[in-house]
């Protein structure tokens, strides 16, 4: 793994795991003014779980750029033992008892370090519509799994159909119409039953095609010929689905799926479907794949959550996808 690679992926799992953590709070504070920054300094402090949410870059409101722009500020008694317990340094106004003055870049840092040191996180560049719908999409509504088996393994219909059937849940099944009862492959009769257990069925293409990359003039073969041959051995079936072959796609792949009357396809991009992004982009939904990571339920886990912030911050126009993209070129 590449230098850029390990720094990205450390990134994007560190912030990941600390916004979804910072979702879970007894206090979460809009704006990171100094009253707020004292705020959550003295609530962390007193065992409250507590997160600022500053929808510019830079917390500290106004106190940056000092009075007038010049980079002091000017405080009275009342404020000192706020200045102390964060070590603020300050200096009395020989001009006028009870006035001190202070540095501006040090108070609005001051302020910051002081609260994390207490134990309260700060998000900045997050509005409160960006917190509501989060918490609203992350905590109050029911997670859904779509789960995908690709290639028509025999294992499909002999492990994991019976599981489905224990825990009365559907899924879909991608079938390379070419391998179809070969080898390790299922047979049209497990087809059938996966049908008739109310699974879905839809195409992997007829030959495992890279369809981004052959010639077009073989998309018409490997898109629409796979579907209407997968749907003549279902009999009385509509394939609705198509998911690409290593998850690779282009627009004129996208054109053909629409030609031929899919109505989605699966990419190999991570991310979450949302409502949004499905009635947009239906032939580039998201996917997370699940390999044997040896942590268990636990990495599963892991991924789901992932996924979800990749979904989230692909809602705000970042789509982490590309970085991964360029990194593995």
């Amino acid at each position: 793994m590449s230098a850029e690679n390990i720094i990205s992926t450390a990134i994007i799992n560190k912030f990941s795991a600390k916004l979804i953590d910072g979702l879970k709070l007894d206090v979460a504070i809009v704006g990171g003014g100094p009253s707020a920054l004292v705020a959550a300094h003295d609530l962390a402090k007193a065992g409250l779980k507590t997160a600022i949410f500053e929808r510019k870059l830079a917390p500290g409101g106004g106190t940056w750029g000092g009075g007038m722009l010049f980079n002091e500020v000017v405080v009275q008694d009342e404020a000192l033992n706020i200045l102390d317990d964060f070590k603020i340094t300050h200096k009395p106004l020989e001009a006028a008892a009870g006035y001190h003055t202070l540095d501006s870049v040090e108070m609005a840092s001051g302020l910051i370090f002081g609260a994390l040191q207490a134990g309260a996180k700060i998000f900045n560049s997050v509005s409160v519509e960006d917190l509501v719908s989060l918490l609203k999409n992350g905590g109050n509504l029911d997670k859904v799994v779509a789960m995908s088996f690709d290639d028509g393994y025999k294992n499909n219909h002999s492990d994991a159909l019976p599981l489905l059937k224990k825990y009365n849940a559907k899924a879909s099944f991608y079938i390379v119409d070419r391998d179809i009862g070969k080898g390790v492959y299922m047979n049209r009769a497990q087809l059938l039953d996966l049908v008739g257990t109310g699974m879905e069925l839809g195409s992997h293409t007829i030959n495992h095609a890279p369809l981004a990359l052959i010639d077009s003039k073989y998309l018409p073969w490997e898109v629409g010929t796979a579907k209407k041959r997968l749907e003549e051995k279902l009999i009385d079936y509509k394939v609705k689905g198509m998911a690409y072959p290593n998850g690779g796609y282009n627009e004129k792949v996208i054109g053909s799926l629409k030609e031929y009357g899919y109505e989605y396809g699966l990419t190999g991009k991570v991310g979450a479907n949302t409502y949004q992004n499905f009635g947009q982009k239906p032939y580039e939904m998201y996917r997370i794949s699940i390999v044997d990571d040896g942590n268990g339920l636990e990495g599963f886990k892991r991924r789901l959550e992932r996924a979800y912030i990749w979904g989230y911050l692909q809602t705000k126009g970042i789509d982490l996808n590309i970085l991964r993209d360029l990194l593995m070129q």
